[in-house]
């Protein structure tokens, strides 16, 4: 009997050591999965508590909405994600084909919150690293910038034919992904000039692209309408070197171009999120490129704008170059991509689309690498003559009738 009982308790410790055991090894394999992420929302400097904050995985063929919250009294929301969610399935796609590139996952969030009895939004961003292995912790501050609305004393209700869902809410009620030769490189000559010119990708160098968006209130199109740069929502790097070289003769122009994998996404949002009014962001930007696409041709965008003076040389005849501009000295790590043909395609294919957002518009691309891309322009002219150089501005105007360029030269005697 006392065998009987003693062989009882060592099996009941036993057991219990081995439930531990396995509850320990669940433990260990679910921060193994996990990642760490605190958004902290403020507007000048002070929290907002009460935000919505909406968290999307970047994936090759758009974001993906998983997770939301609101803030606490801190302006703080804390979120416990998966890596084998969101990292597992672009380490699976850049693995599944032979590409020119890789793409890196990262978290796109957004959120809507109230300050001084005004509704803003903003965007934040963190890119993840290619592993399967956490624990990862990410702390993130989120700026709204975005005024809405002004928050009336009632407000709205929403149509009763609207889905009711937990708040904060966000759904995806349109998106569409287009491959689009992108023009990023432009020089222009006059009849007393000629240039010689080099475009480089640098391989495992990485670019990052940023979010264009706007964001509307749900009422007709007689509301003035801005695009707006937020942050960054893709990050590729090229796998290949790649490099051009060309000559643009008299009188002519030369372009670089890419294809990329342009995304537009309209998110629907409700504000308050039970019961107040329908907010739309539409949100447009390049997924990934391809640099083994780059050749000496034009895009679907031209690069037009306003022209900057760079420097007056003289000409050394058509053997001796003149001048050589290298680009790097006279732009900084960050350029637009005009992507208004797009927009237009969205425009005529998307009857919920603003008419008011039917202008031109273009999206960021920044060198995470400095040397990620580089261009020159050898300059040459007629013995004797001045020629003036130009770059067009890369400051933005978004609203502004003319498309937002990329890099462009321009020579003029």
């Amino acid at each position: 009997m006392f065998i009987a009982k003693y062989s009882l308790k060592t099996i009941t410790i036993i057991l219990l050591f081995i439930i531990a055991l396995l509850g320990g090894v669940y433990v260990v394999s679910l921060e193994l999965d996990r990642i760490h992420l605190t958004v902290t929302v403020l507007k000048d400097g002070n929290t907002i508590p009460g935000a919505n904050v909406y968290v999307f995985a970047s994936a090759p063929n758009g974001t993906r909405l998983i997770a939301t919250a609101c803030t606490n009294q801190y302006g703080i929301a804390a979120f416990q994600l998966s890596i084998k969610n969101i990292i597992k399935p672009i380490i699976d796609w850049n693995q599944a084909g032979k590409r020119s590139f890789t793409i890196n996952p990262g978290l796109y969030i957004t959120s809507i919150g109230v300050y001084n009895n005004t509704i803003f939004f903003g965007s934040a961003s963190t890119k993840l690293p290619l592993t399967l292995t956490g624990p990862i912790t990410t702390n993130i501050n989120l700026d709204l910038k975005h005024p809405i609305k002004k928050v009336e004393t009632k407000i709205k209700t929403v149509s009763t034919n609207v889905q009711q869902q937990a708040p904060p809410w966000a759904q995806l009620i349109y998106s569409a992904q287009s491959t689009m030769r992108e023009t990023v490189f432009k020089v222009s000559t006059d009849q007393n000039t000629k240039a010689s010119c080099g475009y480089l990708v640098e391989q495992y160098r990485e670019v990052a692209f940023k979010c264009t968006y706007s964001v509307t209130k749900v009422i007709d199109d007689s509301i003035v309408v801005k695009w707006t740069i937020g942050a960054e929502i893709s990050w590729v790097t090229s796998q290949i070197y790649k490099t051009l070289v060309f000559d643009v003769g008299q009188s002519s122009t030369g372009y670089v171009s890419f294809l990329a994998a342009i995304n537009y996404e309209c998110w629907e949002y409700e504000m308050p999120a039970d019961g107040g009014e329908l907010y739309r962001e539409h949100r447009t930007y390049i997924v990934y490129y391809w640099p083994d696409s780059l050749q000496t041709v034009k895009g679907e965008d031209d690069i037009e704008g306003n022209q900057i003076f760079l420097r007056s040389v003289t000409g050394a005849g058509w053997n001796t170059a003149a001048f050589i501009v290298y680009l790097h000295w006279y732009v900084s790590q960050e350029f637009g991509i005009p992507v208004s043909k797009f927009i237009k395609f969205i425009a005529a294919t998307f009857f919920k689309f603003p008419q008011a957002l039917n202008v031109p518009v273009d999206v960021d691309l920044i060198f995470k690498s400095a040397d990620a891309i580089c261009a020159d322009v050898r300059v040459y002219g007629v013995e004797g003559c001045t020629i003036n150089i130009y770059k067009v501005e890369i400051s933005r105007t978004l609203n502004a009738y003319y498309q937002i360029p990329a890099w462009a030269i321009i020579l003029r005697t």
